[in-house]
C-alpha cells in the first residue's frame, strides 16, 4: 500500500508539473489569438498537444493507481476520491501531507488553466463573431453595389447591373 501511495503522489506532482508547463503555452496562444498570429497558433497548437498527450498519460497512470488503492481499500474504483485516500493516511501524517499538497497545488494549477482556456474560448468566440461580421458587410457590400447610385430626383443611375454572386457561373 505504502508503495502505491507514493506512486500516486509521484504521479500527480509529475502532472501538476506538466500542468505548469501548459500555462505559459496558454498563454502565448491569448497573444497569438489577440494579435491574429495564425503561424503562432499553429505552433502553440502542436506545443500544446504534446503537453496534452503527456498529461493524459499521467492521467491514465494515476485512475489506475488509484484503481489498485481502491482494491486495497476495499472501496468502489469508479467513486474513490483524492480526499478519501487522503483520509486512509491519517495514521500517516507526513504521506497524508505530501497527497494534500500536491492535491492542492494540482487543483490551483488547474483552475489557473481553466481561467486562460475560458479567455481563450471567449476571444476565439469573438473573432469568430468579427469574422462572420466582416462577412455579412462583404456580402451586402456586394449585393448593393449596383444600386446604390442615385440622381438628383433620387432615381437610380443606369449603369452597373446587379450582380448575384461572386463567381462566373459559365466557367
Amino acid at each position: 500500500m505504502a508503495s502505491l501511495m507514493e506512486e500516486l503522489i509521484e504521479t500527480l506532482d509529475a502532472e501538476e508539473k506538466v500542468y505548469r508547463e501548459l500555462i505559459p503555452v496558454e498563454e502565448d496562444k491569448t497573444r497569438a489569438i489577440i494579435a491574429n498570429d495564425l503561424d503562432s497558433l499553429q505552433e502553440i497548437t502542436v506545443r500544446e498537444h504534446d503537453l496534452v498527450d503527456r498529461t493524459s498519460a499521467l492521467e491514465n497512470k494515476r485512475e489506475q493507481i488509484a484503481k489498485d488503492i481502491a482494491t486495497v481499500l476495499g472501496k468502489n474504483p469508479k467513486t474513490i476520491t483524492l480526499e478519501q485516500i487522503a483520509e486512509v493516511l491519517k495514521n500517516q501524517p507526513e504521506d497524508q501531507k505530501k497527497l494534500q499538497e500536491v492535491h492542492d497545488r494540482l487543483k490551483e494549477t488547474v483552475m489557473r488553466l481553466q481561467e486562460i482556456n475560458d479567455q481563450n474560448k471567449d476571444l476565439l468566440k469573438d473573432a469568430i463573431e468579427m469574422v462572420e461580421f466582416n462577412m455579412n458587410v462583404i456580402r451586402s457590400t456586394r449585393m448593393s453595389s449596383g444600386s446604390s447610385n442615385y440622381s438628383s430626383d433620387a432615381s437610380e443611375v443606369a449603369g452597373m447591373a446587379p450582380q448575384h454572386g461572386m463567381f462566373d457561373a459559365k466557367q
